[in-house]
């Protein structure tokens, strides 16, 4: 596949109001003072295609900013490009905007952050379609090795250059290939066991650095115990052997005197129980007895005084009902009265005929004389029931009174018997207990010692007291003291005894360890050895990886691996110009060997795209590549010049 640029316009990108360049699918210098915009001619075709700018940064601004430094607001920022690709012509254009609107109730918009628009051979396009689009065509990975010479060499990982380098050689050497040919790559195959070199390789670091963090530790442990062993003491251990046993049978006889003592002292303890058991016996008798005399008045009292508090709780109840009954018969006599004054009332009671009675309401003239008479006997015949019904109605609430008034008397004299009777037995009771209180007082000079059961139980206490107080009392404190000095002395042999037992532990572990440093030397020895085979095996495998790879390149080679001082083999990917590694190249050679890279990179890929040269004006001469190159010169001209070649 090739790619060329045919043409490129910009519009308010970085600074560049309305730029447009027509390369013509040709090789283009542009020429231009430092900041006069030619890099960001290549910003924007980064932007275009991959969202970045020619550093790879996605975070860079394209708008166009104002003396302040500010960004202008409410422009349109846009990169249009047509691509030749294959021969055919291809129409990319994106903007980018601000968003601003104006909310109901406001006089002024508001900013709302921004959108991107996409356009494929002017048909308006959705981000995710506009990608997918460019990557079918070429993904970004292999447009940045295909058009920036500095790409390969300063942002890939030598890990990822060594793998592409890898691939481009189109070697298909295999560990199994490298391990059959050679004879002394034979215990290396056995020892992999089915895992790759490189999986190998790791595992037997791993052990490497385990071995040698246990044989580091070794010597620290051995000086810790070296430090516990007592170097210079005068003890004879046979002696201290015999002292104890010595020690041991003196004990025992102590112990077996302390034995019999005991035993004696235990019989005592018996009968000074049986003693104080006698005594507690003699004290809880007394208390019994001199409660059971107490007790005798105590609940008579208590039930005279809870009879007591019944009646005046009766008495107090009684009498609440009496008041009660009194008050109704008070009220039913009033009420008599009322009835009585309103008797008179209705009997003394008038009929009296309004005049309009005897008027017709409808013409407003008197009735005849016939009609006034029916008129003033219903009248009559009304006024008569009326009184009638009123008279009936008050004989009959006075008769009701009068058989209350009966009731509540007859109940008021019953409860005045009562409540005389309830009295009678109060002061009945308030007489018991007068006497129950005097007889209490009297009680108070009884004594228990006269009783026959206290005199017996005391008899048998004095008895047990005179039979303990024959009892001959042994001291074993000094058998005690005895025990005590032989334990000490014991404890301070075997202390030394068990120094020993340390000392004699301790060397022993000291040789352990000795030969467990020793065993570990031997085992890192035998994986460094391992090691070294991997070494020489990586070395036969990049020494072929790197010939092949080197033939397709005319002025860089890669080095795979570099030699330490110590003879050990380290894995790299470093690219040499002249056999001078890039690092240390100028600038000019650092861009002849991008390019270098950029050409093998466009045959194997058999694809090309325009390739940006930045500071052009340090290479005096290009050679040929088939692809377009848009190089980026710097010169005095105040304004870019272009031309296409």
């Amino acid at each position: 596949m090739e790619i060329r640029i045919s043409d490129l316009k910009l519009k308010n990108f970085k600074g560049i109001k309305n730029l447009e360049i027509n390369f013509d699918c040709k090789n283009t210098n542009i020429y231009g003072a430092n900041a006069t915009g030619k890099t960001t001619i290549f910003d924007a075709f980064k932007w275009l295609f991959f969202d970045k700018d020619s550093s790879d940064r996605k975070d860079f601004n394209i708008k166009t900013l104002d003396k302040e430094n500010k960004p202008i607001h409410y422009l349109e920022h846009e990169v249009e490009a047509t691509l030749v690709i294959d021969g055919i012509d291809m129409i990319f254009r994106k903007m980018f905007k601000e968003k601003w609107v104006k909310k109901r109730g406001q006089a002024e918009q508001e900013f709302a952050g921004h959108e991107t628009s996409y356009w494929i051979d002017e048909v308006p396009i959705k981000k995710k379609d506009y990608e997918e689009k460019i990557n079918s065509i070429i993904p970004e990975s292999l447009f940045k090795l295909i058009t920036d010479p500095s790409f390969f060499n300063n942002q890939m990982k030598w890990q990822e250059r060594r793998e592409l380098l890898t691939n481009i050689s189109g070697e298909s050497i295999t560990d199994e290939d490298i391990l059959n040919a050679n004879e002394e790559f034979e215990s290396l195959k056995q020892k992999l066991e089915g895992r790759s070199i490189e999986d190998y390789k790791k595992v037997v670091q791993e052990k490497i650095k385990n071995l040698n963090k246990q044989k580091e530790a070794i010597p620290i442990r051995i000086d810790e115990l070296t430090n516990t062993l007592i170097t210079e003491h005068n003890i004879d251990y046979n002696k201290l052997e015999k002292e104890k046993e010595e020690c041991n049978t003196y004990l025992q006889q102590i112990e077996s005197e302390m034995t019999d003592v005991q035993a004696r002292a235990q019989e005592n303890i018996k009968k000074a129980d049986m003693l104080a058991v006698a005594k507690n016996e003699l004290h809880n008798l007394q208390f019994k007895l001199e409660v059971e005399h107490s007790k005798k008045y105590t609940t008579d009292a208590v039930n005279l005084n809870n009879e007591k508090t019944l009646l005046e709780s009766k008495i107090r109840n009684k009498k609440q009902e009496y008041e009660e009954r009194n008050l109704k018969i008070d009220q039913d006599q009033k009420r008599k009265q009322e009835l009585y004054k309103k008797w008179d009332e209705v009997c003394n009671a008038k009929l009296e005929i309004v005049p309009n009675s005897l008027i017709c309401p409808t013409c407003k003239r008197e009735y005849n004389a016939e009609k006034q008479d029916e008129i003033i006997k219903q009248l009559e015949d009304n006024f008569n029931a009326h009184k009638k019904s009123e008279q009936d109605a008050i004989n009959s609430e006075g008769k009701t009174i009068n058989e209350r008034i009966q009731e509540n008397t007859a109940a008021k004299d019953m409860l005045e018997n009562e409540i005389q009777g309830l009295e009678n037995e109060l002061n009945k009771v308030a007489i018991k207990l007068t006497d129950i209180e005097k007889q209490q007082e009297e009680s108070k000079e009884f004594d228990v010692t006269s009783l026959p059961e206290y005199k017996e139980k005391l008899k048998q206490v004095d008895e047990l007291e005179e039979i303990v107080g024959k009892l001959a009392k042994e001291d074993t404190t000094e058998l005690q003291n005895k025990k005590a000095s032989l334990v000490e002395k014991i404890n301070s042999i075997d202390k030394q005894l068990n120094e020993k037992l340390i000392q004699e532990k301790t060397k022993s572990r000291i040789e352990e360890l000795e030969k467990e440093e020793e065993e570990l030397s031997i085992a890192i020895q035998e994986l460094e050895g391992q090691q070294y085979q991997i070494e020489q095996f990586t070395k036969a495998k990049v020494e072929l990886l790197e010939k092949s790879i080197n033939d397709k390149f005319q002025v860089v080679k890669f080095r795979l691996f570099d030699v330490q001082i110590n003879g050990g083999l380290v894995e790299c990917c470093d690219t040499l110009v002249n056999g001078v590694p890039y690092a240390d190249v100028n600038n000019a050679h650092k861009i002849l060997a991008g390019l270098d890279i950029i050409n093998t990179l466009i045959k194997f890929y058999d694809t090309s795209a325009p390739i940006f040269i930045d500071n052009r004006e340090s290479i005096n001469e290009l050679y040929d590549i088939n692809t377009q190159i848009i190089s980026l010169i710097v010169t005095t001209d105040t304004t870019l010049r272009i031309e296409a070649m």
